[in-house]
C-alpha cells in the first residue's frame, strides 16, 4: 500500500532556484503538478535567454546530458557542454524561436540519489502570442515508480544481508560462541548474508539506472559510465568490497583462524559508516555526528536482526537461553534510541508524521519496530517460544522493507 503511494521521482537534492524562473517551484523545494496551469507554458519572457541556470540545495553531478533544453519544434536548443559549479548547473541555449521550451535535468546528489525534473519557459512572439503546449521530455511516472520499487528491494536486500552476514556472526562472537567451534548455523547465516550483500548492489545499480532512464537516457553507455563514476558508484564499490572481504574472512575463519574473529565486527562497523554516505546522514551537521549515529543505528539493527535469525534458525538449546534473548532486546533498544535521534534530525515536529510520504512511512516503521520490540520482550518472559520468534522475525522483515523505502524519500529537513 505504501509503495503504491510513493511519488515517481524521489531525490534528496532540491532545486531551490532557476533562471529563467520556474513557476512550478514552491518554497521548501516542493513543486506544483506538471499539468498545473503555471507549469504548462512557464514564465513568458519578452527576450530569449542566453543561459538556463539551475541552483540545487547541495552539490550535484550531471548524468548523461545532465541538462537538456527542448525547443518548440521538439529539437535540442541547448548549445555547448553543461557546466557545474558545486550546487549550480547551467548551459547555453539558443531560444530565438518564439514558443515554449522545456528544460529537462538528470543529476545525482551527494547522498547518491538521482534528482530528475523539468520546467517550462516561453519566449513571446512579436505579436504577443506563444505556441500552444509544451513539448514532452520529462520523467515518466512508470519508470520512476518502478525504479522506486527496485530501490526498496535493493536496500532491503542490503539490510538483510548486513544483519545475517555481520549481525549473526558478531552477536555470536560477543556472546562467546565463536572462540572454539562456532555452530554450523553461524556459517550458514554468514554465507547467506554475503550472497544477499552481493545481490543487493546490482539491484541498486539497476534501480538507479531505471530512475535516470525516466528522462530518456538510462540505456546510454555514457549515462551508465557517469553513474558508476558518481557518488553512487563510489558507495556501490565500497559495499561490494566489504561483502567480498567478509567472504574472504569467513573462509579464513572457518579454516581455523578464529583468533581473527574480531575482524568481522570491525568490518561491519566500517560498512555501517559507508552506508551513511548513501543515507540522510550526509545532510546532518556536523557530518561526523550524522554518520556516527547512522552507523550505530545500522550496527544495532544488524545485531538485533542477526541474533533473532540465529535464535530462530539454530537447532541448539544455547540459542534460546534467556541471556541471548536479552542481548537481542538490548540491541533492539539501541536501534530504537538511535532511530529516535535520527528522526529528530529530519522532522520539524510530530505533524510531519502525517504530512508527507517520508513522515507517513516513518510512522508505519515506528509501529513495526514497536511490534517487533514488544514481541521480543514478551518472548524473553515466555522463554523464547518459537511462535513468538517467528512473528518477531516477520515484524523485523517489515522494518527492513520500510527502512529501504525511507532511505529513498526526501525528509522534511534535509
Amino acid at each position: 500500500m505504501l509503495l503504491g503511494r510513493v511519488p515517481a521521482a524521489l531525490a534528496h537534492a532540491v532545486l531551490v532556484r532557476a533562471d529563467p524562473p520556474d513557476l512550478c517551484l514552491l518554497p521548501g523545494g516542493e513543486s506544483l503538478p506538471p499539468d498545473a496551469p503555471p507549469c504548462r507554458a512557464g514564465v513568458v519572457l519578452p527576450e530569449p535567454p542566453r543561459v538556463v541556470h539551475l541552483v540545487f540545495s547541495e552539490p550535484v553531478q550531471p548524468i548523461g546530458p545532465g541538462l537538456r533544453i527542448i525547443g518548440p519544434d521538439g529539437r535540442r536548443a541547448d548549445r555547448g557542454p553543461v557546466s557545474v559549479e558545486g550546487t549550480e548547473v547551467h548551459v547555453a541555449v539558443d531560444a530565438r524561436s518564439p514558443g515554449t521550451y522545456r528544460a529537462v535535468w538528470a543529476v545525482i546528489s551527494q547522498d547518491t540519489h538521482p534528482e530528475l525534473g523539468t520546467m517550462a519557459f516561453s519566449v513571446r512572439r512579436t505579436g504577443g502570442i506563444i505556441s500552444e503546449g509544451a513539448p514532452p521530455g520529462g520523467p515518466t511516472g512508470a519508470a520512476g515508480a518502478f525504479g522506486t520499487v527496485l530501490g526498496v528491494f535493493a536496500h532491503a536486500l542490503h539490510f538483510s544481508g548486513y544483519a545475517l552476514g555481520f549481525g549473526a556472526f558478531s552477536a555470536s562472537w560477543l556472546l562467546g560462541q565463536v572462540r572454539a567451534a562456532p555452530p554450523d548455523a553461524v556459517w550458514r547465516m554468514t554465507g547467506t548474508g554475503i550472497a544477499l550483500l552481493l545481490l543487493a548492489e546490482p539491484a541498486a545499480f539497476a534501480a538507479e539506472s531505471v530512475a535516470l532512464g525516466a528522462v530518456g537516457g538510462g540505456s546510454d553507455p555514457a549515462v551508465i559510465g557517469a553513474v558508476l563514476d558518481s557518488s553512487f558508484g563510489r558507495v556501490l564499490s565500497q559495499r561490494l568490497a566489504g561483502a567480498i572481504l567478509l567472504w574472504v574472512l569467513a573462509g579464513a575463519l572457518r579454516s581455523g583462524a578464529l583468533r581473527a574473529a574480531w575482524t568481522v565486527p570491525l568490518l561491519g562497523v566500517g560498512l555501517a559508516f559507508v552506508d551513511g554516505q548513501a543515507a540522510h546522514a550526509t545532510g546532518v551537521r556536523p557530518a561526523w555526528w550524522g554518520l556516527g549515529v547512522n552507523a550505530v543505528h545500522l550496527g544495532a539493527m544488524g545485531l538485533w536482526g542477526g541474533t533473532l535469525a540465529f535464535v530462530l534458525l539454530s537447532p541448539g538449546a544455547w540459542a534460546r537461553r534467556s541471556g541471548v534473548r536479552r542481548f537481542a532486546v538490548a540491541a533492539g533498544a539501541a536501534a530504537v534510541a538511535t532511530g529516535i535521534v535520527m528522526a529528530a534530525q529530519h522532522l520539524t515536529g510530530l505533524r510531519d508524521l502525517v504530512a508527507g510520504p517520508y513522515g507517513r512511512t516513518l510512522a508505519v516503521k515506528i509501529g513495526a519496530v514497536a511490534l517487533a520490540a514488544g514481541l521480543g520482550w514478551f518472548g524473553v518472559r515466555r522463554q523464547g517460544r518459537r511462535g513468538l520468534i517467528i512473528w518477531e522475525a516477520a515484524a523485523m522483515l517489515a522494518v527492513l522493507l520500510l527502512a529501504g523505502l525511507l532511505v529513498l524519500l526526501r525528509p522534511p529537513v534535509p
